[in-house]
């Protein structure tokens, strides 16, 4: 069994559904703690649309999101007493996944099957897949 447990949060039930999975089986761990990790998009820019923000609005709407996906994450964990910790990145999600993995030492993923992608159903999301195919620790998948 894993001490170490990555979970992506992107503020879906499944997601959610996994995170309570993951207090579960950190709870029966030695040391047993929850890495969250919530990836988002860079800002991009289509067309002729002009878009007038500068960096730091940009970095301070980007920090509002990932704290109203984390905190309710974050509140189950307090409540639960397991350790975590949480984290952000910025880009292609699955690969950011597998990076904070690798990164915290992670030695399980267990993360919802579907996410709030844009092709939502998919009974096994694009996220999920590419996940699945490029780590190398073990990935429960949770629906």
């Amino acid at each position: 069994m894993s001490n170490t447990i990555l979970v992506p949060i992107d503020g879906s039930e499944s997601a959610m559904r996994a995170l309570h999975l993951a207090v579960e089986r950190a709870r029966v761990q030695p040391q047993g703690r929850v890495y969250l990790v919530t990836v988002h998009s860079p800002l991009r820019v289509y067309g002729e649309i002009q878009v007038y923000m500068g960096d730091k609005k940009a970095a301070d709407m980007a920090a509002q999101y990932n704290r109203e996906i984390l905190e309710p994450a974050e509140q189950v964990l307090r409540s639960s007493g397991v350790t975590f910790t949480s984290s952000t990145a910025e880009g292609d999600a699955a690969e950011k996944i597998v990076e904070c993995a690798k990164a915290v030492g992670a030695d399980e993923i267990i993360m919802g099957s579907r996410g709030l992608g844009r092709i939502a159903g998919l009974v096994m999301g694009s996220v999920t897949t590419k996940v699945v195919h490029l780590t190398q620790i073990p990935v429960t998948l949770v629906k």
